[in-house]
Order: C-alpha cells, then sequence, then structure tokens
C-alpha cells in the first residue's frame, strides 16, 4: 500500500482552500463593480425615489411594447398595392401632381359634379327616395348608384327608374378588384373608394348617402366654396376625439389630444373637386387608410355602446366611426385643425321625417334638415 507524501497532502489542502476563496473574490467584484454602478446613478440623479424609478421603467417598457405597433402601422399604410391605387388614379403611389391646370381632364365632362350614392341590400326604398329627390331638385346632374349587392328584383327596377332618364346610371362596385375587407358594408370602408373612382373619372362629386335627400336645389355657394377650398363638408356636435378609435391617430403619426377641440364633419354627405391639393394630401391617405383594415377599423373598434354622457366630451366615446374617423383625421392635419375653410353654410339635405311618414304629423316637414353647425 502506498502514502501519499506530506508534501502532496499539503498542496491538496491547500488547493480546497483556494477554490472557495477564488469563488469569493469573484463575489465581492461584482458586488463592488453593482455598487459602482448604483452610486454613479445616485450621483447623477440626486433626489431618485422609488415612485420615480417605477414611473420611468414603465415608461420604457411600453416604449419597447408600442415600438413594433407603431413600425407596423406606418409600414402598412406606405405599403398599400400600387396596384390599387393605380386603378384609382394615383400615378407613382399618389407622388405625382396633377396637370398644370390642378385637376386631372375627366374621361367625360360634365357642366356640374356628378351626385353619387350607394345602394346597400335592403334600402331599395330609401335609394327610391333619394333618387325623386334628385329629379326634383337636380335634375341636370348625373346621377350614379353603387350597387353594393342588391338582389336581381330591385337591380332591375332600378335600372327601369334610371333608363327613363338620360343622366342615371346604376354602375356595380367591383368588390374583386380591392382588398376583401371593403365587403363589409358597415364599416363603410367602400365610400372613399366609391369617392375617388367618380373623382378621377369625372373631376367632382357631390356624395351622398341614400339616407341624405336633396332639399333644394340652391347650391351654388356650396359649390363656389368647394371649387375654391376644395370641398365643403357638414359638422357635427361631437370633436373628431369623441368618434375615433385611440389606434387610428397612430397611423396618421398624430395624437389624440390634438382632436378634443377639432369638430367632426359627416361623409355622409360631402362636396369634393379633385384639385392637386385633394388628390394628393386627402383622398390618397384616405384611401390608403380604407384599403388598410387595422387603419379603417383598428383592433377593438365598434360603432355600438357610445357613451354620450361621457365627460369631458372630448373622450372617446367608445363608438369609432371608421371612414368618416379617417376623413376627419385627415382634415385636421390637412387644414392646420381649422374647419372654417370647408364648413358648410347652405341647407342642402335632410332626412326624412319619420313622424310625417308613418302619419304621426301630417303638417310637420316631409324633411328635417340635419345642417348641426348652425
Amino acid at each position: 500500500m502506498k502514502f501519499a507524501s506530506s508534501d502532496s497532502l499539503h498542496a491538496k489542502k491547500g488547493s480546497l482552500l483556494l477554490d472557495p476563496m477564488k469563488t469569493k473574490n469573484f463575489y465581492l467584484i461584482i458586488l463592488f463593480a453593482a455598487s459602482t454602478i448604483v452610486a454613479i446613478w445616485l450621483l447623477s440623479n440626486p433626489t431618485p425615489n422609488f415612485q420615480t424609478i417605477v414611473k420611468e421603467t414603465n415608461k420604457h417598457i411600453n416604449n419597447i411594447k408600442n415600438l413594433p405597433s407603431s413600425i407596423k402601422h406606418a409600414k402598412e399604410l406606405d405599403d398599400v398595392d400600387p396596384e390599387y391605387l393605380q386603378k384609382l388614379g394615383f400615378r407613382d403611389g399618389g407622388e405625382e401632381p396633377l396637370e398644370k391646370d390642378g385637376k386631372f381632364p375627366p374621361k367625360e365632362s360634365f357642366n356640374s359634379p356628378v351626385i353619387v350614392t350607394s345602394i346597400e341590400p335592403g334600402q331599395y326604398k330609401q335609394a327610391v327616395d333619394f333618387m325623386d329627390s334628385v329629379q326634383q331638385h337636380m335634375p341636370h346632374n348625373l346621377l350614379i348608384l353603387y350597387d353594393l349587392g342588391i338582389d336581381t328584383a330591385e337591380s332591375s327596377l332600378i335600372k327601369k327608374r334610371c333608363n327613363s332618364s338620360k343622366s342615371c346610371i346604376l354602375t356595380t362596385f367591383d368588390f374583386k378588384r380591392y382588398p376583401s375587407h371593403l365587403k363589409d358594408l358597415s364599416i363603410k370602408s367602400y365610400r372613399p373608394v366609391c369617392i375617388q373612382e367618380i373623382l378621377n373619372r369625372y373631376g367632382a362629386v357631390i356624395w351622398a348617402d341614400n339616407s341624405e335627400h336633396f332639399i333644394t336645389n340652391k347650391v351654388n355657394q356650396s359649390l363656389t366654396q368647394a371649387q375654391k377650398i376644395g370641398l365643403v363638408a357638414w359638422t357635427v356636435t361631437d370633436p373628431t376625439s369623441s368618434l375615433t378609435h385611440p389606434k387610428m391617430f397612430q397611423y396618421f403619426k398624430t395624437q389624440q389630444d390634438n382632436y378634443f377641440f377639432h369638430r367632426a364633419v359627416e361623409s355622409s354627405h360631402l362636396i369634393l373637386f379633385n384639385s392637386d391639393k385633394i388628390h394628393r394630401e386627402l383622398m390618397l391617405p384616405w384611401v390608403r387608410c380604407a384599403l388598410t383594415e387595422e387603419c379603417i377599423n383598428p383592433t377593438g373598434a365598434q360603432n355600438v355602446g357610445c357613451n354620450y354622457q361621457r365627460k369631458p366630451l372630448f373622450r372617446y366615446s367608445g363608438c369609432h366611426h371608421y371612414d368618416m374617423s379617417a376623413l376627419n383625421v385627415i382634415l385636421g392635419l390637412l387644414f392646420n385643425f381649422n374647419i372654417k375653410p370647408y364648413t358648410a353654410h347652405e341647407r342642402i339635405f335632410g332626412v326624412l321625417n319619420k313622424d310625417r311618414i308613418t302619419g304621426k304629423n301630417l303638417t310637420a316637414p316631409m324633411y328635417i334638415s340635419n345642417l348641426n353647425h348652425l
């Protein structure tokens, strides 16, 4: 049997004692480094407190969480398929200006703006009433009706009515040309696209939902104003911030609080001329948003369950207004939050008076003006 020498035993024992010392020294170095970092931070921030630390930490965490979303939003709007934009008359993605006269030469020329509406399934009766109001007050304007999926029988009846007038066209909106979410009629993403199709072809448009009936032919003031500014619109009492889902503002690189006192306008009735400014700075971003589902219809957006009793009134009501919201966000940026240049002053449209229609009040007017800004 062999026994280890005393020298080897001392060496082994020394090695066993040295390992814990190395580990201890390593932790001491780490502790010293950490203490130094904390000391430097304390010197540069002489009055820190726990609340400040938590606040700043949460701020950075939120910035990190929001960063990918913001990048995604900006990229999506910029990356709308150029083919869609070219179909709608936007050359080189909308960057190329209009002709020297400030307007693309319309393929078909008319003395007055084209009147345009849409007909959703189940809207045959109100579409007929709308046509009658146009025939009564604006018979010399071309009327174009977009068929958004009405049944064959109703389509045939509308065509017969149009055939009796030389200034009426029923055309089917081709959903296949555009992203599939446009088929969701509740979000009205088709509306900016329809308007742009008409502007591109005819140069000027009076858009009115078929619930918005003409109550007069005195439209000269509004037409003159629209020719000068590019558009005329009718205001509502609510600010844009209350009708717009907070996520939509990210797409246009702006903040909700910019719109606390920006009065919104309806998108259900508008007058637009295809000037260079309207083409590139209003219609292009409006159409891009309409073609981008997460812009026009942000996750969590809905149009029911509105809270109109909220205080203050500029808070989000819980109801998003889709294409109308996008239009107003764009108008705020385009006109530096000044609504006066494009605000309408003539009572042109009205909605049917239900009391008169149901016989509850036969002396009431047939139409009620819906001009809210006066």
